[in-house]
């Protein structure tokens, strides 16, 4: 039976920062209706970790776990996130969370495409979709404050949207921060908060999950100013700032590429200038080559001299061309220049909202707002420039296949299949079967995803024992990235901490707890000799 749509609220604690190679500790999850009543118990899992993995000591002693805790209850990676997508995948639900779209919906995302599960089928399909509350929350701030009381940071006197601060503020039970099902209730009674007190808004931020909502506000090219909301503005008077859609990429449809109206935009013009007049002397070196090759043969004195003459002037126009030094770099790399998701809900108001006393108590000087877009606007080729630099800037090659979900390459459906079909056979029966894929990827990634989830199947397999063990040793001691803590590394960090005067004694016991789980780590992976 149809339970219609509901929220799934939901929070992770992890082992570290980097979503591409940290892991998840532990989730939890609660279901509501739309109207925020608890409609379902509980949902609480932990996670084990794998033999080529270390946690960040530092984030163990935020959530107080240990890759021992996480052992004790928790399930394989595999049944972890596979339970997980069963979860949000029932029609009908949108996956919420408080700043989970930046930070959780990456591991979740990452964690699902380690394990052979179609890393966004659960956002879109059935009816299903995700939503963050925080930008929300940031945008009653701004326009519609009444009826909260908003918190701020004593020491930069910014207003502060932690999620503690948040509930302390208004005087809203938060006993545990960072256990993961009480930041989920938190999240909840704040989500109930704003509902309460600002209904309409609330509902407005929900209908900007449909990211074509959100691109017809975000015409492109050169499109109307909007009101974008997001940590990035973060100012004493708030998180909003008047923003111009340049271009979508081409790559990326719901990649929208916009101009920081609050920002200067000679810089962003003077680099469009450069970028063209790089061009045009990289057309004319061009032509030069291709006339100097065509002719390199040549007797004939004229053509001689002709040739000598270009080339001359070749490398007087490489000299000038090296001096446009601003069109080597990167359009993101200016100030003002932002990019907007147009599939991670962002919060966006039309220019209409934002009147004369709403623009003074933000900080916003709206007439100079709209002279620079008026500027920008007189001048079309900035799409273009902009458009075409993005492009050239498109993808950073990751350095292990484990951090490849964006690197421009999908998993095709043939693929996917099969990857299901191996979800469903069981762990020994792997190590016989035979498959081809059509991503180069698929194989690497399915001998990690049986060796880290199923070690123990390795047992019958002794050179792929060897392999492992050999594959874990290298990754402890070379991590793929250096975000990624190698086994000195972690040693270093619970050495200092332990001598530190001033960590408690309970932290000392999660430090020598993590401290004797890198000696276990050690001798199961052989570096103990």
């Amino acid at each position: 039976m149809s339970r219609g749509k509901t929220f799934f609220w939901y929070d992770l604690e992890t082992f570290g920062l980097d979503p591409k190679y940290d892991r998840i500790a532990q989730f939890a999850g609660v279901r509501t209706t739309m109207d925020l009543e608890i409609i379902e118990e509980p949902t609480v899992l932990y996670c084990r970790t794998s033999d080529d993995y270390l946690p960040d000591p530092i984030a163990c002693l935020v959530t107080k776990l240990t890759p021992q805790s996480t052992s004790e209850s928790g399930l394989c990676e595999s049944d972890f996130i596979g339970r997980i997508n069963e979860l949000f995948s029932i029609p009908g639900t949108c996956g919420a969370g408080f700043n989970s779209i930046k930070f959780d919906d990456e591991f979740i995302r990452n964690a699902l495409f380690r394990n052979l599960i179609d890393p966004y089928k659960r956002e879109y399909a059935q009816g299903n979709s995700r939503w963050d509350i925080i930008d929300l929350v940031r945008a009653a701030h701004d326009v519609r404050p009444e009826g909260i009381l908003w918190p701020r940071n004593e020491e930069t006197g910014k207003p502060s949207f932690k999620l503690s601060d948040l509930l302390r503020s208004n005087n809203l039970e938060n006993e545990n921060p960072h256990e993961a099902l009480n930041d989920v209730y938190g999240t909840i009674e704040i989500a109930r908060l704003v509902l309460k007190h600002q209904p309409k808004l609330f509902d407005y931020y929900l209908k900007l999950r449909d990211k074509a909502k959100v691109k017809s506000m975000l015409r492109t090219p050169l499109g109307e100013p909007v009101l974008h909301t997001c940590a990035y503005y973060t100012s004493e008077w708030g998180c909003s700032t008047l923003v111009m859609p340049l271009t979508v990429t081409e790559s990326n449809a719901d990649s929208i590429i916009a101009f920081d109206l609050s920002k200067d935009p000679r810089e962003l013009i003077d680099w469009c200038n450069s970028f063209n007049e790089a061009q045009q002397a990289s057309a004319i070196i061009e032509e030069i080559d291709t006339f100097l090759t065509a002719n390199q043969q040549s007797e004939d004195p004229k053509l001689e001299k002709t040739c000598e003459m270009l080339k001359r002037s070749r490398t007087t126009i490489e000299d000038l061309s090296k001096a446009f030094g601003t069109a080597k770099r990167s359009v993101f790399t200016i100030e003002g220049i932002v990019r907007i998701a147009s599939n991670r809900v962002p919060f966006i108001s039309p220019l209409n909202v934002l009147e004369d006393d709403l623009a003074k108590r933000l900080g916003i000087d709206k007439k100079l707002c709209l002279e620079r877009y008026q500027k920008l606007k007189d001048d079309p080729m900035v799409a273009v420039r902009v458009r075409s630099d993005a492009e050239i800037n498109r993808y950073s090659e990751p350095l292990d296949i484990d951090g490849s979900l964006y690197s421009g390459l999908f998993i095709g459906n043939a693929d996917l299949k099969k990857f299901s079909t191996i979800r469903a056979t069981r762990p020994h029966e792997l190590w016989k079967a035979t498959f081809t894929f059509d991503d180069h990827r698929a194989h690497e990634m399915l001998w990690r995803f049986i060796c880290r989830n199923w070690p123990e199947s390795l047992d019958a397999h002794p050179e792929e024992k060897e392999r492992w063990k050999s594959f874990c040793a290298w990754r402890l001691l070379n991590p793929p990235v250096n975000q990624l803590r190698s086994l000195e590394k972690y040693q270093n960090i619970i050495a200092g901490k332990l001598a530190d005067l001033s960590v408690s004694p309970t932290d000392k016991e999660i430090l020598s707890a993590l401290e004797q789980w890198g000696n276990q780590l050690k001798r199961r992976v052989g570096l103990d000799s």
